[in-house]
């Protein structure tokens, strides 16, 4: 399960979610938000841009072979609060993730630092029958995208197999809003964390717990 802010959140990660997702493993990609505020959009109604990027949701996860929910927060307006833990628990028993991947702790959006939070507490709370029906107990690792100033162990993940996903999932938002980064320069990114991994290609995370993935190299 990855869990994130706003859709396009999760392009650092479709290469691995690909991956588990070729090998029969099931995937969720989680929003939190339809990211209905984004200033792409101008003075369309946020409504429209819900709907639009909800979209693009449905469409990035069918290329990555994954299942995919929107919860129904709002877009700028995430707290890390309860209401937002809960519906990510009550998700998380349901789906009973072996691993989770979310954004930083520490970023600079309080979206995403809100988010990191919420799954934070969710992975506690998916525990308590009361709240969630049947809870969901077994071990579950915790990843989040990584921050070069802190120590926390990186994980990289060989993503080569998967490259031309991770590619058409990047194209697909570049096109849209007419990012100015290349499709080259991408790649070459994804080149030096494979370089650190001595791989063609990666994808990396930070995690408190012993650096492993779960079934991947």
């Amino acid at each position: 399960m990855v869990v994130f802010a706003h859709p396009d959140d999760e392009i650092g990660a479709a290469g691995t979610l690909a991956l588990h997702a070729r090998r029969g493993d099931r995937v969720m990609l989680v929003w939190m938000t339809r990211g209905e505020f984004a200033s792409h959009f101008g003075e369309a109604p946020p409504e429209e841009v819900a709907r639009v990027r909800e979209g693009h949701g449905a469409y990035v996860a069918g290329l990555i072979g994954a299942e995919y929910r929107f919860l129904p927060f709002q877009d700028t307006l995430l707290t890390g609060g309860r209401e937002e833990a809960l519906a990510l628990a009550r998700l998380m028993a349901e789906f009973r993730p072996d691993a989770v991947v979310t954004w930083d702790p520490l970023d600079v959006h309080p979206d995403y630092r809100a988010t990191h939070q919420a799954v934070l507490s969710a992975l506690k709370l998916c525990r308590i029958p009361k709240l969630v029906g049947e809870a969901h107990r077994s071990p579950v690792r915790l990843y989040h995208y990584p921050r070069r100033e802190l120590s926390r162990p990186r994980v990289y993940v060989n993503t080569a197999e998967t490259q031309e996903v991770v590619e058409a999932v990047f194209a697909f938002y570049r096109e849209f809003y007419r990012w100015p980064v290349s499709l080259e320069d991408f790649r070459a990114r994804r080149r030096l964390l494979g370089q650190e991994a001595r791989v063609p290609f990666a994808e990396a995370f930070q995690t408190d717990s012993p650096p492993a993935w779960p079934g991947l190299p």
